[in-house]
Parts: C-alpha cells; structure tokens; sequence
C-alpha cells in the first residue's frame, strides 16, 4: 500500500494508468506535459508535494519529483493543477467531483481545458486506477 503522496504512490498510478485497456483510447492527440502541486496544509502535510510528468506516444512517462513548486518553472508544463493536499484527498476518495473542485475554484488548473473536457467520457480509467491503488493517507497515521 503505498502513501499519499509520495514517488512510490506516484509510480504506481503512472503503472496502473500506462497498463490500463482504455489508456490508448483516452490518450490519443493529447498534447502537453503535467505539474502537479499538493499544497503544504498544517497537521496534514509538511511541505508541498511536487511532481512533473511527461506523456508520450499516449504513455506516462516515469514521474519526476521536484523539490518546490517554483521548480515547475522550468518545465514549464502545459498544465498545472494545484490544490492543498485535503482537496486532493477528497478527489482521490472520490468525495469530490473533480469538474465541481474546478468550478468551485477548490483545485486550480491551468491549460487547455477542451482537452480536458474531451476526456471527461474517460472517467471510468480514473475510476478504475483509484480502485486498484490502494492508498494511505498522510494524515491518517497508518
């Protein structure tokens, strides 16, 4: 079981993605590499959780760890998506819909947003990847 978040969690959904059936499905004539930010939140997480990815030929690539957030700067992603580490909780337990946490201005995300619109029909992959990556979470102590 690995923790949320960490490079072993984040290895381990970037498999699960890359072996899912629908992976080529939903990844074909996406363009752009990804950052990721999990903000810092006092009694839950430290210190903010990086994390850059590249797609390419509808795979992820192995995801890099970066040690702040500026450090996204240098990739400068195509898109970014950032919230504070509850947020991402609530989306990961799936007791937050992902569109409402944008609409709502809970998780920031800068980009294309019709590509991401586009694969909202692709929501069972996600769903499947969160069922079979088994999760612990910072805060919970376990």
């Amino acid at each position: 079981m690995a923790t949320f978040p960490s490079k072993e969690w984040c290895e381990e959904a970037v498999r699960l993605v890359n072996e899912d059936p629908e992976r080529s499905l939903a990844a074909r004539g996406w363009r752009g590499d990804i950052g990721v930010v999990v903000d810092a939140e006092p009694g839950q997480l430290a210190r903010p959780f990086v994390v850059y990815v590249v797609t390419r030929d509808c795979l992820i690539e192995t995801p890099r760890l970066l040690e702040e957030p500026d450090d996204l700067d240098e990739f400068d992603p195509a898109y970014l998506a950032r919230a504070p580490y509850s947020v991402w909780k609530q989306l990961l337990q799936g007791s937050l819909d992902p569109v409402e946490a944008v609409l709502r201005r809970r998780i920031a995300v800068k980009g294309d947003l019709q590509q991401l619109i586009e694969r909202l029909r692709f929501k069972g992959l996600a769903d499947r990847v969160l069922a079979g990556l088994k999760t612990e979470y910072l805060d919970e102590g376990t």
